[in-house]
């Protein structure tokens, strides 16, 4: 569609509109007046209107083309829609037809501004983006002047690059209008997939900030930053689609950035594309050298009371994942050689607690704890010399943040005593799990797997018949280890020693330690444990019925006890009803087992001795397919065997077939 024009004007201000309001090249016989408004301000700002001013009518989504002979230096181009119009396009296309400047709004007013090297041939596009109507367009040459309103509607137009990595839009503080629908698809982000148009901006950060990027759009929304590399998704620094609350047209990206060039990519989920409102946040960030010289004390006794929110990521830690969460710093005084304990308890996040000699420097790191016995807790034990120290509440998650309790603890390095402290003081073991601490328990004894030096806890434990006992250590502070005796610390009458123990007993008193792997590994931990009577394993076995090649064995495990142990089942705890079988082979074959538990889940096991004592356990299976069935598979020699039929837990007992057969017939 063609477009009319006036001839060149040499008035501003109401004798622009006195001029133009005769002229009969416009539609409407008067110019738009925001048109008038926007001529006066560049005039003010110490531009003048080149050429003439173009007007016209357009239907939604028609365009008129605007030939235009630029000069060198800086044009300025304006376009405003009639009432009608809801978004004009603007857009200016050089000789060769490509695209060197357009405007990001979707708005019925567009200006775009483009400094050219040489003078050309140009077109000016003007679209109806959206809605129809009356038009106005012209062009402005000049530098703009320095003491300009910031207030002025062209203002932000003193450069206008198109948004694409070659030409980024320069971002500052507020909040600016755009879409999309006039960007390139060039680029994603690494949250999404977002093979729409996107706008691209530029942020220079010259000092260590926090930024607050939030997009509100028309359409599902994609947010991201990259670092120096406009174009290289690898320099990512965040991406975000739906934001906490926010629905899918809402994007929030919450960063601390460091100094240097970012760009802001504006885009849409799949291939969507809209008008958006994009508003940039910036606020002061303390250095953490600022931060460490505000540090609080920290205590030895109760915990300290604490908040990450409003925090950052100044430190990092050696481990839970870097402690990229925000991180507070606490100050603390050691007067004398001490056992140390730190721990952080936070409910919220996964904390990380780490200690540093020198608050600023990540090198001088002590220790460094992400695990406690508590799902929701962190402790660092260490022994330390005197002296200053910081520690931080961290957390694992990036930007995680939120409240919690930082606890300091010290004991004497010899320890100051602890219940269970010696064979003279052993607790009785409670049953099935006792949770203890040995942080300020003396080193009394020691095994032969460990323990010498170490700080260590006694328990006693009563068995009255024949029994298998199975222990662990579950979540503990540090590295530890277990010691059973049958005389306590008489090395001569040890029965097991290690992390886990799996051991025959016969009935008796037995003194069972918890003791540290090292000298400086002590603190809070957890035991659990079961003792298994054997005694009915000896009549379960002298009656365990015969397994035949081809045949299928019907029978339950329901209300037949619990009488043996399956490596593949309980985690070391008490396990479910079972039943036992045996078969003999004459000589050397592959048997092949075959399981069907339709009520509850089963675990299999094959032995080549009938009871619980160690290494009698060939194999054991539990891993069911989708008709419940487990299978065994395994070669033998010849001689006697037997098959146990277990439940996985204490509740898991019923019904179950069993088939049993020698492969390729041998």
């Amino acid at each position: 569609m063609s477009a009319k024009h006036l001839g060149t004007v040499g008035c501003i201000g109401l004798s622009l509109a006195a001029a133009c309001a005769s002229s009969p090249g416009g539609p409407a016989g008067a110019l738009e007046p925001r048109f008038l408004a926007v001529h006066n301000t560049l005039a003010a700002m110490g531009m003048a209107q080149t050429g003439p001013i173009h007007q016209g009518l357009l239907a939604e989504g028609r365009e008129a083309r605007v030939p235009l002979d630029l000069p060198a230096g800086c044009t300025t181009a304006v376009a405003i829609g009639g009432d009608a119009m809801r978004d004009v396009d603007l857009s200016l296309v050089d000789a060769q037809g490509r695209s060197i400047a357009h405007d990001t709004t979707g708005e019925p007013e567009a200006t775009l501004r483009v400094c050219l090297d040489a003078p050309g041939p140009y077109t000016l596009v003007v679209k109806a983006a959206s809605g129809g109507g009356s038009w106005v367009a012209a062009t402005w040459q000049g530098a703009i002047a320095p003491a300009a309103s910031a207030s002025a509607p062209v203002a932000s137009a003193s450069r206008q690059p198109v948004g694409s990595c070659e030409s980024p839009i320069p971002l500052a503080p507020g909040t600016v209008p755009g879409s999309t629908a006039h960007g390139d698809d060039q680029n994603t982000g690494s949250c999404e997939r977002s093979d729409a148009r996107e706008v691209v901006y530029e942020l220079d950060v010259v000092q260590r900030e926090r930024v607050v990027l939030e997009v509100d759009a028309h359409f599902d929304s994609v947010l991201y930053i990259r670092k120096d590399a406009c174009g290289d998704p690898d320099a990512e620094v965040d991406c975000n689609d739906d934001a906490p609350n926010g629905g899918r047209n809402h994007s929030r990206i919450e960063r601390v950035l460091d100094p240097g060039k970012y760009f802001v990519f504006v885009d849409g989920y799949n291939q969507e594309t809209g008008n958006y409102k994009l508003t940039l946040t910036t606020s002061e960030v303390l250095s953490l050298g600022q931060v460490c010289q505000k540090a609080q004390l920290l205590a030895v006794g109760a915990p300290a009371q604490g908040s990450t929110e409003g925090r950052v990521d100044d430190a990092s830690a050696s481990c839970g994942g870097g402690g990229a969460g925000s991180d507070v710093p606490w100050r603390f005084e050691v007067p004398a050689r001490s056992r140390v304990r730190v721990t952080e308890h936070a409910d919220g996040m996964s904390p990380v607690v780490h200690l540093r000699h020198v608050c600023t420097e990540e090198d001088s790191e002590i220790a460094c704890g992400e695990a406690g016995v508590n799902v929701h807790d962190a402790a660092v034990v260490r022994t330390l010399e005197a002296g200053s120290y910081t520690a931080f509440a961290d957390a694992r998650d990036r930007d995680a943040a939120g409240p919690y309790a930082l606890q300091l603890e010290t004991s004497a390095p010899e320890g100051d005593g602890a219940p269970g402290d010696g064979c003279g003081d052993a607790i009785q073991l409670p049953q099935g799990h006792a949770s203890g601490d040995t942080f300020a328990a003396r080193d009394d004894l020691s095994g032969s797997c460990g323990g010498a030096g170490a700080p260590d806890v006694v328990y006693r434990l009563d068995v009255p018949e024949r029994s298998r006992l199975l222990a662990r250590l579950g979540q503990a502070e540090s590295q530890q280890l277990l010691v059973v005796w049958r005389h306590c610390g008489d090395r001569s009458s040890e029965v097991a020693c290690g992390r886990d123990v799996d051991a025959i007993l016969a009935p008796g008193s037995y003194s069972v330690a918890v003791d540290g792997a090292a000298p400086d590994a002590y603190g809070r931990f957890d035991l659990s444990w079961s003792l298994q009577d054997l005694t009915a394993q000896a009549g379960a076995c002298a009656a365990a019925p015969v397994l035949r090649p081809g045949r299928t064995v019907s029978a339950s495990t329901g209300g037949a006890g619990d009488r043996f142990a399956s490596s593949c089942a309980g985690n070391g705890l008490p396990t479910g009803s079972d039943r036992v079988f045996r078969f003999s082979l004459a000589a050397a074959a592959t048997v092949r087992l075959s399981l069907v538990a339709a009520s509850f889940d089963a675990a299999l096991s094959l032995r080549k001795t009938c009871g619980d004592a160690p290494g009698a356990e060939l194999e054991c299976k539990e891993e069911a397919d989708v008709s419940r069935r487990t299978t065994l598979q395994r070669r033998l020699e010849a001689g006697s065997y037997w098959v146990v039929v277990d439940g996985q837990s204490p509740n898991d007992q019923g019904a179950f077939t069993l088939d049993f057969g020698l492969v390729g017939g041998k």
